[in-house]
This record gives structure tokens, sequence and C-alpha cells, in this order.
């Protein structure tokens, strides 16, 4: 699954208002607390033009036995990239994509940052009835 658009990368907020005008979600933030949906029936236009908040695209989002966590993407070649992995407590490593990692590391998906897999093993810990502590 490839999502390289700036899904989770700040945009400006023309960018922001473009991506509402065509369908896409958006969020924003002010003053780096909590994402919050953007409605172009709730938020003024003003917001767009205001360099006190910031935009970014809606993270996609899968769902691990009902638990929401970021969707999955395809590394580029040499693309820095965080993945389950049973051989750290931690339960995730980081590793560089390249093609030999296809069907070993990148097999059950591949995520950009680390509070994403932090997610993801949190939620298979879950379901699989582990420890929840990284």
């Amino acid at each position: 699954m490839n999502t390289k658009v700036n899904e989770g990368k700040l945009i400006s907020g023309k960018d922001a208002l473009i991506a509402l005008a065509n369908g896409k979600e958006v969020e924003c933030r002010a003053y780096e607390k909590k994402w919050i949906n953007v409605d172009n029936k709730q938020h003024p236009l003003s917001l767009f033009f205001d360099d006190s908040f910031q935009f970014r695209l809606k993270p996609r989002t899968i769902l691990i036995n009902g638990i929401e966590v970021p969707a999955p993407f395809l590394p580029d070649e040499d693309e820095l990239f965080y993945h389950t992995s049973p051989e750290y407590e931690k339960g995730y490593a980081k590793s560089m994509a390249h093609e030999i990692n296809e069907t070993t590391w990148q097999q059950f998906g591949a995520w950009r940052t680390e509070e994403e897999i932090k997610q993801v093993v949190a939620a298979l810990r879950q379901v699989f009835g582990g420890s929840h502590d990284n």
C-alpha cells in the first residue's frame, strides 16, 4: 500500500483549503495542541491564512482487530522506516528499505515514525494479550 501523498506531513493553509475543496480530510492544530478535523461548515476561511495554525492531510488508518492504528506505507529504496520485530523487547526496529527487505522486515508493513509503530505494537500486544509497555 503506497500512501506517498503528504499524509501526516505539514501543508500550507492554501494546500489545506484546496485539499478540503477536493474532498480530502484535513486536520489543523494551533500552538502544538491536539490535531482536530477541519470542517468547511464550522471553520472560517480566515483559518487557512492564520500563521498560528498548522495543517496536514488526515493520516490514513487501518483496524487491527477493531483497534485503529496508522496505515502502513511502501517505502522508497533506501528510505528509513519502522517495522514490527520480535527480536527487540520493544517490539519494533528501524531499517532501510531495500528490495531484499520486502519479504522480511517489510512483509508486515512499514511505518514512517516511531510514534506510528508504537501504536501498531501496542495494538498487536492488546490483541494477543501481551504487555502494553514499550
